[in-house]
This record gives C-alpha cells, sequence and structure tokens, in this order.
C-alpha cells in the first residue's frame, strides 16, 4: 500500500484535493494523510477523517503566545517543525501551494518521504516579494517534482527558478473539482431563461470578475460601464464581491462609483449558495475578466462552460484553452475594453452561438476521466487496479 502525505492550508485541502481524493481511494488502496498548517477544531479533525488515515495539525501558537504579534509567527513555525520532525515515513510527500515559511520545515519533510512534490497554485508564485522567492527556491533544490495548473503558468515557473527538466522534473496536475461536477448536473437540467429568473433578471446580464480584490481592477471596468452606459439599457450588470484581498477598500468604492450612474446594477457581498452560483454563471451572458494577474481560474472556466461571452486579457495564462479550441475574446490592454465590449453587445447572439461549443470542452478537460492518468503517473499507481 502506496501511503501519500499533503501538506496544504485547511480550506485548499477541502476545495481542491478532497475531490480527487475520493476518486484515488474509490480506485485503489492508496492511503492518504493530511498535514494541515493550522490548528483545526475537533468536528474539522472527524470530518477530514473519512477520507484520511492520519490528520495531523499545527497546535501552535498556544491562545497566550498569539495576543504577543513578534512571538506568534515564530511560534507557528515552531509548530509547523515539530509537527514534521514527529511523522511517519511516506512514499510522496506532497506540498499542495508553497508559502514561502513553508522553506523552514520542508528540509525536514524531505528526510521523512521517498519523493517530495510541490505544486504551485498561483498566488505562492505571482504575489509573492523577492525574499519569498528564495523560499520557494529552497524547497524546491529538495523536490522530485514540480507540478503547476496550466502549461502557461508552469512555463514561468521553470523560467524564474531555472529549472531544467534534465535535473528537475516538472509536470501538469489538474485537481477535479465538485463544483463541476454539480455545474454538469446543473447545465443539463436549467436553461439559462430560468437561470435569469432566479436572479430576478429580465433582460442580458453582464458579470464583471469574480471578487472583490483590488487587482480585479473595478474602477476600469465602472468607467467603461459608465462610458457606454446608453447601450446598456437592457442590462443587469453584477460585480460579485464576495471575497478577495482587500475587500473592505474595494466594496465602498465601486457602491460609491454605481450609486448614482443611473446602470441597473447588483454588488454581492454575501457567500453564495451553491445553486444561486451555478445559476449566477448560468444567467450571464458577458463575463469580463481583466485581472493583472491570475491562476487557471475555477470562475472563468465555469463561466466559459456556461456558454458566457468570456471577454479577459491576453496577460493571463489562457492559451492552452485557445490550443483546446475554447472560443473568448483576449484584449492587448485595458484600453481595448470599451471597443471590445460594444462590439460584443452590438453582435451578441452571433457571440453566445460561437460559444455553444465551450461547454463539452471545458467539461472534458476538467473530468477525472481526463486527468485521472496523470495522478497515477505523478503517485506512481497501477491503472490496471
Amino acid at each position: 500500500m502506496r501511503k501519500i502525505l499533503l501538506i496544504s492550508e485547511e480550506h485548499l485541502i477541502r476545495t481542491f484535493l478532497l475531490p480527487t481524493v475520493s476518486k484515488l481511494k474509490e480506485e485503489t488502496d492508496i492511503q492518504f494523510d493530511c498535514f494541515i498548517d493550522s490548528k483545526l477544531k475537533p468536528e474539522d479533525v472527524i470530518e477530514l477523517k473519512s477520507l484520511f488515515t492520519n490528520v495531523f495539525f499545527n497546535k501552535y501558537p498556544s491562545s497566550l503566545i498569539s495576543r504577543v504579534p513578534k512571538l506568534r509567527f515564530f511560534s507557528f513555525i515552531f509548530g509547523l517543525r515539530k509537527l514534521a520532525r514527529d511523522l511517519p515515513h511516506y512514499d510522496v510527500a506532497h506540498i499542495n501551494y508553497h508559502p514561502y515559511y513553508y522553506a523552514f520545515f520542508s528540509p525536514i519533510i524531505r528526510k521523512k518521504a521517498n519523493k517530495l512534490y510541490v505544486t504551485f497554485f498561483g498566488s505562492d508564485f505571482n504575489e509573492v516579494k523577492w525574499y519569498q522567492h528564495l523560499g520557494n527556491k529552497k524547497t524546491i533544490a529538495l523536490t522530485d517534482h514540480i507540478f503547476g495548473t496550466n502549461p502557461s503558468f508552469l512555463a514561468r515557473i521553470k523560467k524564474k527558478y531555472k529549472l531544467n527538466d534534465t535535473k528537475e522534473k516538472t509536470g501538469i496536475l489538474i485537481p477535479i473539482l465538485d463544483t463541476f461536477e454539480s455545474f454538469k448536473n446543473y447545465l443539463s437540467v436549467d436553461s439559462k431563461q430560468i437561470s435569469k429568473h432566479e436572479w430576478n433578471v429580465n433582460g442580458k446580464l453582464i458579470m464583471c470578475g469574480y471578487n472583490s480584490a483590488a487587482i480585479t481592477r473595478h474602477e476600469e471596468i465602472v468607467k467603461v460601464l459608465l462610458s457606454i452606459k446608453k447601450k446598456l439599457i437592457d442590462y443587469c450588470v453584477i460585480f460579485p464581491m464576495t471575497y478577495g484581498h482587500m475587500g473592505n477598500i474595494t466594496r465602498p468604492k465601486v457602491k460609491s462609483l454605481l450609486m448614482d450612474s443611473g446602470l441597473n446594477y447588483q454588488v454581492l457581498e454575501e457567500y453564495l449558495s451553491t445553486e444561486k452560483l451555478l445559476a449566477l454563471r448560468m444567467a450571464t451572458d458577458i463575463f469580463i475578466h481583466i485581472q493583472t494577474r491570475d491562476q487557471m481560474a475555477s470562475s472563468m472556466l465555469e463561466h466559459l462552460a456556461a456558454g458566457s461571452v468570456v471577454i479577459t486579457g491576453k496577460w493571463l495564462p489562457y492559451d492552452s484553452l485557445e490550443e483546446l479550441g475554447v472560443y473568448f475574446i483576449r484584449i492587448n490592454k485595458v484600453a481595448e475594453l470599451k471597443e471590445i465590449l460594444l462590439e460584443v453587445i452590438e453582435h451578441l447572439d452571433t457571440h453566445l452561438e460561437l460559444c455553444r461549443k465551450n461547454r463539452a470542452i471545458i467539461l472534458n478537460r476538467m473530468s477525472w476521466e481526463k486527468n485521472r492518468s496523470s495522478w497515477y503517473e505523478a503517485y506512481c499507481l497501477n491503472e490496471s487496479k
């Protein structure tokens, strides 16, 4: 029996890894343990043990030390190192998302596993300072395999860290998501009109970004919308801002810009149920996604599968989608958004028709059947089982 240790943050294990772990356990006799870098509640441990044989989690800092900012971080790192030293031995230890401070205990993990893997998720590479890249490089020097979730992103990792495939093996690993299974079922029974009705939208719908982070460029999008608002009489404009860095600053600003705009708009601030979120994807006619940086966002993939006309930037890592034959529109710079948006509005039915093929392509790309062999190869499993 092969033993695999997954190392990450709790919410990432729940969102991105549990569906894949579930599939692998259904098909093989593999044993999975998890190493979570923060404290857990007893009920969370019980829930995770439904799939993981052992659930290891950081018990530091203590409640007393956590009140002292200067001691909190050092106690946190002490806890991670202590937890790592007490681990049993594994066939593979797999870090999924690498905050720079994981380099403080990755040498210990290296000694606890025959193979050490790292999968970069996006913000652990895109949004880090120069000294944090040094932490990434320290762990990379210990690894047997470095993964990304799409070819463009992996190419940037290889270039930044000067990785040579003859020395450091690299590859693509795509975790399957429960949302895509739910979405596949939803798409088969619900129509765009039903979804619009659930959102009380009578006309067309434009979705602007998918979070409240400043990198979404909300203000620039609002500026474009205001400049063409005569063309938006039959449109509802929605800004999903339920989560994201600096949301406490960006939400009030966006609401202030829209308040007396004359646009039919909604700013979403509360988390949505899965049903409401899926209906929102399905109801959307145009999705504007021009963040300054991004990974292969599941939000964008869901919009593509739903048939939305996606307008995004050429600076974002979506070349692999074009290679698959997915239809979407890419702009070279934000200044082109107004012209492109006007053209899409003018010929919306034509663009929506061109998007019809996207559903089958995206659902196939994100399916377990498509990604199964990559996980079996990574973990050296026998596919005949």
